[in-house]
């Protein structure tokens, strides 16, 4: 088992084996062991970088990157023995710190797949077991480059997205991470997935999934969904499960919102999330009005003009700020 090396010991040859090793699928526990104690390391001071402007970080991470790439290419090239001087290798040793950074991230670039969604855009991702994902506006989904039969297949989410999950001949398990709040554990299912700043939401329309809370001490039970529920998650860390109707939470997908007695500052808060827009109103006992009905979701202006013919109120909007006021 590997030991963790001393500074003077480490330096840009071994790094670079070992990411080619990780890279290629031949890294053992305890290279990728290694690898993460090197990072720990490096995340621990980080002192040199403070005196450097954005420009200047900017420029040493590209030449780290390329210094890191180039060192992978010749590890996988017959190489001469080379003699490292003393003052080579306190060099290297002041700047394995650095090469264990840009590594990492140059290790982590090409082993996930990111995608966004810009505010009000809506996006269709095909998963590498063909699964598929519809991401709402203001959306991040992340996940492996390349799935395998032997390990869980997992995606992170943070934003809103509706899951269509490919059940696999070995049952292999389908997690998603929804933030740091919510794992959500299925075999083959649709759901709709929610987890924005303050609030984790799952609603289950077909299938049957599990949920276990994240990163907390408490000996919590996991929950498990039926179609038409509801499950819950908010800065209080108690997991709820109640029966919706299930239009509510997934007409989205086909454009609509659709509202069930949601009072305004719900609606305020879906439009920070979704679209970016941030409302105010004029008087604040607007905001306990509810709104009911199915409203087209083609365009935010469909959405604003709506709520104002809804409620006989004055609807404006300046950029990204929507004010609304009696008229």
């Amino acid at each position: 088992m590997y030991t963790k090396p001393e500074k003077s010991a480490m330096n840009k040859y071994v790094l670079a084996d070992l990411i080619r090793r990780l890279r290629a699928g031949q890294a053992s526990a305890e290279d990728k062991y290694l690898l993460e104690q090197i990072w720990q390391e490096a995340m621990r001071d980080t002192s040199y970088l403070d005196s450097l402007s954005d420009a200047e970080r900017e420029l040493l991470k590209k030449k780290m990157f390329a210094a890191t790439q180039e060192e992978i290419g010749r590890r996988t090239q017959p190489r001469k023995v080379v003699a490292w001087r003393p003052w080579v290798l306190r060099a290297a040793a002041a700047f394995a710190p650095l090469l264990a950074v840009s590594a990492v991230l140059y290790w982590n670039a090409n082993r996930y797949t990111e995608v966004h969604t810009g505010y009000g855009e809506r996006l269709a991702v095909t998963l590498p077991d063909n699964s598929t994902v519809t991401l709402n506006g203001n959306s991040v989904l992340r996940y492996h480059k390349e799935w395998d039969n032997e390990h869980t297949r997992e995606v992170w989410i943070d934003g809103e997205g509706f899951f269509a999950v490919q059940h696999t001949a070995n049952h292999k398990k389908f997690v998603v991470h929804a933030s740091d709040r919510l794992n959500v554990e299925v075999l083959g299912t649709k759901f709709n997935v929610k987890s924005r700043e303050k609030k984790s939401e799952v609603m289950l329309t077909e299938g049957k999934v599990k949920l276990d809370m994240q990163n907390t001490q408490a000996k919590a039970s996991s929950v498990f969904l039926a179609p038409g529920e509801l499950a819950t998650l908010g800065t209080d860390r108690h997991l709820s499960k109640r029966t919706v109707k299930q239009k509510q939470y997934t007409s989205w997908l086909q454009y609509t919102l659709y509202f069930d007695r949601t009072t305004l500052r719900d609606v305020a808060v879906l439009l920070k999330d979704t679209y970016g827009l941030d409302v105010v109103f004029d008087d604040a006992t607007l905001q306990d009005r509810e709104l009911s009905g199915e409203i087209s979701s083609a365009s935010i202006n469909d959405i604003l003009y709506a709520i104002a013919e809804t409620f006989s109120l004055n609807v404006t909007r300046d950029g990204t700020s929507v004010y609304i006021s009696s008229k």
